[in-house]
């Protein structure tokens, strides 16, 4: 397991007392584990489990092995909060307090609280894979989750986020890469038609894209990353959205009760505009491809008018 006691525990989330049973919350150690390696991939779970075994890792390994451990402290503490509020005793579940110290917290601080372990979990993975990608790990470079952003329009975070904000959030792209693929593959393919390969191999060779392609795969990415979003809003749980997705859900809304979860018909109004704009840009696709189609360019709507061709004369 990659942290193995309570005094480990506490250095990472500084939240977590190491007088506390370490036994109680080892098996949300290992879920989160197993969460976590859903987003960066096996391998890299193995790479750190190896490094944490280890009496004498190198600096780089140390820095590796706390990056991941983080996001896990984080989110095995978050889950055994929720489940730790009332005690399981023989009898009946209860709850156990000082009446003169303590008191207990009201549902809004309770909601409060769970937001912020949340986010700061979110964080630490987002902090994660941007290590990830610039330490230039050969095993994440490997993975299955890079090889499949690699035949994607939308390769990468930045990417993304350069057509809608998403705070940079390296955790939601890779949660979001079979709808990136849905959305290539039903969607896109089917717009660029004949282009689609030639375009997608000029990307991945880094050759040059001639201005007609340019301004194809600015449309295709474009496309590509509303029609995502409509699909996350509606697939996945608001809690895993980033917050530039989750603030204009809300920005809808501008009610006394604007803090309170989307409802059905919010989500589905905010999915229905991003299809619409996704929509508009797979329509200017096919617009592209036929303005600069042999057909339409030898068309002509009137003959040339030489003075030459007199058909009537006086």
């Amino acid at each position: 397991m990659l942290i193995k006691d309570s005094e480990e525990l506490r250095k990472l989330t500084s939240s977590w007392y190491a007088s506390n049973d370490f036994d109680r919350i080892e098996q949300d150690i290992e879920l989160e584990t197993e969460e976590l390696a859903k987003i960066v991939g096996d391998a890299i779970i193995e790479q750190a489990e190896a490094i944490a075994e280890k009496e004498a890792p190198s600096e780089e390994e140390s820095k590796l092995l706390k990056r991941i451990q983080l996001p896990i402290a984080l989110m095995s503490t978050f889950r055994y909060y929720q489940s730790n509020i009332v005690s399981h005793d023989q009898s009946t579940r209860k709850i156990k307090i000082d009446d003169e110290n303590e008191k207990l917290p009201w549902e809004w601080m309770l909601d409060r609280d769970d937001a912020a372990h949340l986010s700061k979990a979110q964080r630490a993975v987002d902090r994660l894979i941007a290590y990830l990608d610039k330490s230039n790990n050969t095993i994440w470079n490997e993975s299955d989750q890079k090889k499949a952003a690699k035949k994607l329009f939308v390769s990468n975070t930045e990417v993304f986020g350069e057509y809608y904000p998403i705070d940079n959030s390296a955790r939601f792209y890779y949660l979001a890469l079979p709808l990136l693929k849905e959305v290539q593959t039903d969607k896109i393919r089917k717009a660029l038609g004949p282009d689609y390969r030639p375009l997608l191999e000029a990307l991945q060779n880094s050759s040059g894209l001639s201005e007609l392609q340019q301004e194809l795969l600015d449309l295709a990415r474009r496309a590509q990353v509303l029609a995502t979003i409509a699909l996350a809003v509606r697939r996945l749980n608001t809690k895993v959205l980033p917050d530039g997705i989750v603030k204009a859900m809300k920005s809808e809304r501008q009610t006394t009760n604007a803090n309170r979860p989307a409802d059905l018909a919010e989500i589905s109004y905010f999915s229905k505009r991003m299809e619409m704009d996704a929509f508009e840009a797979i329509d200017e696709i096919k617009r592209k491809r036929y303005e600069n189609s042999p057909e339409y360019l030898e068309y002509k709507l009137l003959p040339n008018n030489d003075p030459k061709d007199k058909f009537a004369s006086t």
